[in-house]
């Protein structure tokens, strides 16, 4: 399959993508929303160029090779949240400098989580509050790039920034994809405002499609 959206704004919602060998591509398309959607055993994902002001929440990504990549020229905002990503070979392939937000994701047993590469240097961070980072084989590539974590749990990295912890996240049942913290799990109430770490399962509808 292939989709092309240029311009305008666009909305997915509780839809499947399996076995997708092209990208959706997104061209110069504005305040636009991907909600409660898989993305399954894909060779390209989303991709964005000229766009501005993008929303990505409460959706499963899982065996793909690519899942988001930011080409150039865009502005205004991604936003990550409460998402879960499950064995990607990559999850941001990011070549652009606009601002990136990650809240309540959990990435899992991904190759890499961030691939950045800016030919310049860029003021802007990543921010990353209240994610997973579990068991990846590499977390962040970066170059011309910062990030700045805070209430985030890692079991492979220490995460530079504020009130992050350095431990195994503890999933209720990750076999049948139940990835919400179980009552051991350090990462549970100990967020901002003390939500709870990770994405919360119960906020994905489509999830029972898996």
């Amino acid at each position: 399959s292939y989709i092309n959206n240029k311009k305008g704004t666009f909305m997915l919602n509780e839809s499947v993508f399996l076995n997708n060998n092209n990208f959706i591509k997104n061209d110069s398309v504005i305040n636009s929303i991907i909600n409660n959607c898989l993305f399954i055993d894909s060779k390209k994902g989303l991709f964005f160029t000229k766009s501005f002001n993008i929303n990505i929440l409460n959706s499963v990504f899982l065996n793909n090779n690519n899942t988001v990549v930011i080409e150039k020229e865009n502005s205004g905002y991604f936003k990550f949240f409460n998402n879960l990503f499950l064995n990607n070979k990559t999850v941001i392939n990011n070549k652009d400098s606009c601002q990136i937000y990650l809240f309540n994701n959990t990435f899992s047993e991904n190759n890499i989580v961030l691939n950045s590469k800016i030919n310049k240097k860029t003021y802007k961070k990543l921010i990353s509050k209240n994610n997973i980072y579990d068991n990846n084989f590499l977390n962040f590539k970066l170059n011309n790039y910062k990030i700045s974590h805070s209430y985030c749990m890692s079991n492979t990295d220490t995460l530079k920034g504020y009130y992050n912890i350095f431990s195994s996240p503890s999933y209720i049942d990750k076999n049948n994809f139940n990835y919400n913290l179980s009552n051991k799990s350090p990462g549970l109430r100990s967020g901002i405002n003390n939500i709870t770490f990770g994405v919360n399962i119960n906020s994905i509808n489509i999830i029972k499609y898996l």
